[in-house]
């Protein structure tokens, strides 16, 4: 651990020391009670002070149907006041399949949304272990048809649908992108995937070298899989684990993004080395000094990955033009 953190950009680790969120014992609650993460979570947040909604956002909470008729969907958007048309980024929020919220991404997503003169649709996807898999890829393409036929009732545009998460949330977003290029009914233009889990079997050299970093150790991420994968873990069904696919073609270009001190690192570059086998476009960016989630603490490496968010969605957008 001592190494790691001697390579972990000094004022990040600061940042991670000073965090309220570093008093929660993810470690313990995901091997005894994963659900109580949620209310730890919310006990923090509730007593950190609210942002301020900048003046020319509109920031929405609606519900859309599921196709479960017995429920709806929530999901939380982002888009700059008076503008249509927009592209639309659907996002999945990550926190191990098991916890998180779209308005713990509120710090970005206000200033993301602006920056980028996107839509922002956050979605509230069912979590386990209540929920396992595939119930949050089942939301998450509900969410996406939905997109297809009404986003422009949101002010978006149909034919301009973006599709990102970050954590567990990258892949699920992968999931569903696997899944719509075989539904062959939506065509999504690109995929945004940060620091993505994205198999359950945690043997690549990075996970075996990193296996007690900071933010992510190997431990966690077995918690994370079993409580998602439940009795599927000795054989995960198709889409669960999105590098054990076995047709890579055809799918949208993607840009993924990687923390140099991450023990998932490697999965999200072999997940690029398997998207570029089949021709797709890929960017991957390794974040130096990065341990995973970094972007959520305050540091002058978080403010400058959030100016390269900016250009590379810049960048992608102006490709679809």
């Amino acid at each position: 651990m001592e190494s790691i953190i001697k390579k972990i950009d000094t004022d990040l680790w600061k940042a991670i020391l000073n965090s309220p969120f570093n008093h929660i014992d993810y470690e313990a609650l995901l091997a005894n009670d994963p659900a109580k993460i949620r209310k730890e979570e919310m006990d923090v947040s509730l007593k950190e002070e609210a942002i301020t909604v900048p003046k020319h956002l509109s920031v929405e909470n609606i519900q859309i149907p599921s196709s479960d008729k017995s429920r709806e969907i929530r999901l939380r958007t982002y888009k700059p006041k008076g503008k249509q048309n927009l592209p639309v980024l659907l996002y999945f929020h990550g926190g191990a399949f098991i916890y998180g919220t779209p308005e713990q991404y509120d710090f970005i997503f206000f200033r993301l949304a602006l920056d980028t003169n996107m839509l922002i649709v956050s979605i509230d996807y069912r979590l386990a272990p209540e929920y396992p898999f595939p119930a949050a890829i089942e939301d998450g393409y509900d969410v996406l048809s939905w997109l297809s036929k009404y986003a422009d009732d949101i002010e978006g545009n149909k034919n301009k649908i973006l599709i990102g998460g970050s954590s567990a949330g990258g892949t699920i977003a992968a999931s569903v992108t696997h899944l719509a290029r075989d539904k062959k009914e939506i065509q999504i233009r690109h995929q945004f995937l940060l620091y993505p889990p994205m198999s359950h079997i945690l043997k690549t050299p990075s996970m075996n070298a990193l296996v007690n970093a900071p933010m992510q150790t190997k431990n966690a991420a077995e918690w994370m899989w079993k409580h998602y994968l439940q009795h599927n873990m000795t054989k995960p069904p198709k889409y669960a684990a999105p590098l054990l696919e076995d047709n890579f073609n055809d799918l949208p270009d993607a840009t993924i993004i990687v923390c140099e001190l991450d023990p998932l690192k490697d999965e999200g570059k072999l997940y690029a080395q398997k998207l570029e086998n089949a021709g797709g476009g890929v960017n991957l960016l390794e974040i130096k000094g990065a341990v995973h989630a970094f972007d959520f603490f305050p540091s002058s490496l978080s403010d400058i990955f959030y100016c390269q968010q900016i250009e590379l969605f810049k960048q992608i957008l102006n490709q679809e033009e």
